[in-house]
C-alpha cells in the first residue's frame, strides 16, 4: 500500500511539474516578438502532437496570424482525418465575410487534382457556410468524370436544393 501511494505521489508530482512547464512554455510562445505562424503551420501540416498543439492554441493567435494560417486550415479541411472537425470549427469561427471571400480560391488548387475525399469534405464544409456555394460545388462535382465525385455532387444537390430555394425567397 505504501509503495502504491508513493508511486501515485510521484506520478502526481510529475503531472504538476509538466503543467508548470507547459504554462511557462505557453507564456513564452505567446509573448511579444515571437514568430508563431511558421511553427503553428508546421504543426497543422505535419500532424501528431504538433497538430494537436496547433489546434489547441490556435484561438490564442492574433487575428492576423489566424488569417495567415487560413490556407493551412483549408488544407486540413480537405481530407478525412481525426482533426477535420477541429479544422472546420476554426474556419467557422473566423470572420464570415473573410471566409466566404477566400475559401473557394484556397480550395480550388486542392479540387483541381481532387478525389472523392476532397470534394466530399469541401461539400460538407460549404454546407455549413453558404447554400449557394454548396450548390455550385455540388453541380461541378455532379458533372465530374469520376463516378465517385459525381455521386458526392448528386448527394449534395439533393440536400442543398431546398436550402438554396429557401434562401432565395
Amino acid at each position: 500500500m505504501k509503495q502504491e501511494l508513493n508511486n501515485s505521489e510521484l506520478l502526481w508530482g510529475r503531472l504538476v511539474e509538466a503543467e508548470l512547464n507547459a504554462s511557462k512554455a505557453f507564456r513564452a510562445f505567446f509573448s511579444e516578438g515571437v514568430d508563431r505562424v511558421p511553427w503553428v503551420r508546421h504543426g497543422l501540416r505535419f500532424g501528431g502532437m504538433g497538430r494537436s498543439a496547433a489546434l489547441r492554441f490556435f484561438s490564442y493567435l492574433t487575428p492576423l496570424e489566424q488569417q495567415q494560417l487560413f490556407p493551412d486550415l483549408v488544407f486540413m479541411a480537405s481530407w478525412g482525418h481525426g482533426s477535420v472537425g477541429f479544422a472546420r470549427e476554426l474556419i467557422l469561427s473566423m470572420p464570415r465575410d473573410r471566409v466566404l471571400n477566400n475559401i473557394e480560391r484556397e480550395a480550388e488548387p486542392l479540387l483541381q487534382e481532387g478525389t472523392y475525399d476532397e470534394y466530399r469534405r469541401f461539400l460538407e464544409l460549404y454546407e455549413q457556410l453558404d447554400p449557394a456555394m454548396t450548390q455550385r460545388l455540388a453541380r461541378r462535382a455532379a458533372a465530374h468524370s469520376d463516378p465517385d465525385i459525381r455521386e458526392a455532387g448528386e448527394d449534395f444537390l439533393v440536400k442543398c436544393e431546398p436550402a438554396v430555394n429557401a434562401a432565395a425567397t
